[in-house]
C-alpha cells in the first residue's frame, strides 16, 4: 500500500469513528453500522447468558460435559487435554511477548514460532474437534451473533430504528446472512489498532484534538461513558502523540507515508520516557584520572538492529555514537602509524 492509500485509507475510517457508525451500500440500498460502547458489550454478555439457560432448558450438553464424554469413549484423554491447553497459554504468551518486542528482526522470529506452535495445536486437536458443535455454548454464541448483527444494522445515521426485526432476520436466507456477517466483520477489519494509531498521527485529527485540549468531551461533545470503543482508543492514543509533540525537542519532519510519522513519534516517545526516567549514573572515574578498563570497553550490540533502533536503544543507554572509520584514521595520523594493533583498537574506547 502506498503513503497515499494508506492516507486516504485513514481519512475514511477517521470519518466514520466521528460519526459513531460506519455506512455501507448493498444492491442500491445504504445501511449504517454502528460503533459499539463498553455498555453494549455488557448487555451482549447478559444476552449470552439468557441463551446460555435457554440452551440448557432444551437438554443441550456443555462443551465440558461433552468433552467428558469424548475422554470417556477413548477419543481423547486429560493428558492430551493438558497438552492441549498448554500449547494454547504458550501461543497466548508468545504472542504477547510479540506485540512487547521492540525489534522487527526479533519479532519475526517469535511471529515464526507462534506459527509452528499453532500448527502443533492443530495436528494435537485433531480428534478433540470431534465434539458436538450442538452444546450450550455453541448455541448461545450462534444466537449472540444473530442478536449482534440486528442491533449494529440500522436503516439510517440516527441509528434509531434497526435493518431487521427479529422476524425478518430470522427469515433470512442462510447466504443473506452469511453476506451481512461478512460485510459486518469486513467492515471491522479497517479499525485495527494499527490503523487507530496510524489516525492519532495526522495532522488533520492532531490539530483539531490539541484545540480540544485532549479533552474527549471538548472534541467528540459527549460524556466517556457515550464513546464507542474506537472513539475512545482514538483519543488514548491521541493524548499520547499531544504528549510527545509539546515534549519533544525535535520537530517532526514532513512526512509522505503515515508510518514514517508513526515511527518518528515512537522513538521521540522513547526519548522522552527515558529523558524523564530515574537518572542511570555512569561510573564515575577518579577525579582528573582515565575511566576505567570496564568503563573504557562498555559497548552495545544488537544483531540485526537498524541505525534508528540502534540509535534510540543507545540513547536509552547513555551511549554514545562512534564512526568505528573515522575515529581509527584519526588515531593512525595521531600515532604516525599505517595500521593500527589490537592495543591501538582498544584505545578507539577510552
Amino acid at each position: 500500500m502506498t503513503g497515499l492509500e494508506k492516507n486516504e485509507l485513514c481519512l475514511r475510517i477517521y470519518q466514520d469513528i466521528i460519526n459513531g457508525y460506519s455506512t455501507l451500500e448493498e444492491h442500491g440500498t445504504t445501511f449504517y453500522i454502528k460503533h459499539l460502547r463498553d455498555i453494549d458489550y455488557a448487555l451482549f454478555e447478559q444476552k449470552k447468558e439468557a441463551y446460555r439457560q435457554e440452551a440448557t432448558s432444551r437438554g443441550l450438553l456443555s462443551s465440558g460435559e461433552n468433552l467428558q464424554m469424548l475422554i470417556d469413549t477413548g477419543h481423547w484423554s486429560r493428558p492430551e487435554e493438558s497438552q492441549y491447553k498448554a500449547l494454547l497459554a504458550e501461543i497466548d504468551n508468545l504472542k504477547k511477548t510479540e506485540s512487547q518486542i521492540f525489534l522487527d528482526s526479533q519479532r519475526k522470529v517469535i511471529a515464526a514460532r507462534v506459527k509452528t506452535k499453532e500448527e502443533e495445536l492443530e495436528v494435537l486437536g485433531k480428534y478433540r474437534n470431534l465434539l458436538p458443535l450442538s452444546n450450550t455454548e455453541g448455541f448461545a454464541t450462534e444466537k449472540l451473533n444473530s442478536f449482534i448483527m440486528r442491533f449494529c444494522f440500522y436503516k439510517a445515521a440516527d441509528l434509531k430504528e434497526n435493518l431487521f426485526t427479529e422476524k425478518e432476520f430470522d427469515n433470512l436466507h442462510m447466504e443473506e446472512v452469511n453476506n451481512f456477517t461478512n460485510l459486518y466483520f469486513g467492515n471491522l477489519s479497517n479499525f485495527s489498532e494499527k490503523n487507530i494509531k496510524r489516525i492519532s498521527c495526522l495532522g488533520i485529527f492532531i490539530n483539531s484534538f490539541m484545540l480540544a485540549q485532549a479533552n474527549p468531551y471538548y472534541f467528540f461533545g459527549k460524556k466517556i461513558s457515550g464513546l464507542s470503543n474506537y472513539q475512545t482508543s482514538l483519543c488514548t492514543h491521541g493524548s499520547s502523540q499531544k504528549n510527545v509533540l509539546e515534549h519533544s525537542e525535535n520537530t517532526m519532519p514532513a512526512y509522505t507515508d503515515i508510518d514514517d510519522a508513526v515511527a518518528w513519534l515512537d522513538r521521540e516517545r522513547d526519548i522522552i520516557k527515558n529523558k524523564y526516567s530515574k537518572t542511570k549514573s555512569p561510573p564515575s572515574a577518579p577525579s582528573g584520572g582515565p575511566p576505567s578498563k570496564t568503563e573504557r570497553l562498555e559497548g552495545i550490540s544488537v544483531p540485526n538492529a537498524s541505525q534508528e533502533e540502534m540509535e534510540s536503544i543507545g540513547f536509552e543507554k547513555g551511549a554514545q555514537p562512534m564512526n568505528l572509520v573515522e575515529a581509527a584514521e584519526k588515531l593512525k595520523k595521531k600515532l604516525g602509524k599505517e595500521t593500527l594493533n589490537i592495543h591501538d583498537m582498544v584505545k578507539l574506547h577510552s
